[in-house]
């Protein structure tokens, strides 16, 4: 239902309907939509952290940032719905589902691990954005926005769009 019709379209009636079971069925599992789809997009997240750290255990250290940007790039293509919900700014703003936050930390520690090819050596509760994963995840998550919004022009298909993705992070070193 996500990915047919998008996060906007998702109700606990419709997701009933859907499952064929009670209206109220949805109710006994989540308090309410919010903690639905923020339970949807951690799940994504945990989608995105174990794609990228699949990456990465095929790949030496100098390799991550390479191999990270490959599988972010087609993880954002294979689930455009969710990854569009995944970075909703609703689900990060106010208090975050535990979850939600385990699973796009664990995805951000990844991305750090690959920008620097190495674990990171700063005390996270001191820890600032620097230029190495902001310039890495900026480019690919542009790119899968790009993609995803339909930016890229009518000829772009997306073997042509991974294929461009593909080339783009052969040039990423950590």
């Amino acid at each position: 239902m996500l990915e047919s019709e998008g996060s906007d379209a998702i109700s606990f009636r419709g997701l009933a309907r859907a499952l064929d079971v009670s209206h109220a069925a949805p109710g006994h599992h989540f308090a309410d939509r919010h903690e639905l789809l923020a339970e949807l997009a951690a799940d994504g997240y945990a989608g995105l952290a174990d794609a990228m750290a699949a990456g990465m255990e095929n790949s030496s250290p100098d390799e991550w940032l390479r191999a990270t940007g490959t599988a972010y790039v087609r993880f954002g293509v294979a689930n455009p719905e969710r990854y569009r919900m995944m970075f909703a700014s609703r689900f990060m703003a106010g208090e975050c589902p535990e979850r939600l936050l385990i699973e796009s930390s664990r995805a951000y520690l990844l991305l750090l691990r690959a920008s620097y090819g190495r674990e990171p050596d700063v005390d996270p509760a001191e820890y600032r954005v620097a230029v190495p994963e902001l310039a890495a995840w900026s480019i690919v998550h542009g790119a899968v926005m790009l993609w995803i919004d339909g930016q890229l022009g009518p000829g772009m298909t997306e073997d042509r769009f991974l294929a461009l993705a593909e080339e783009m992070v052969s040039g990423f070193v950590a």
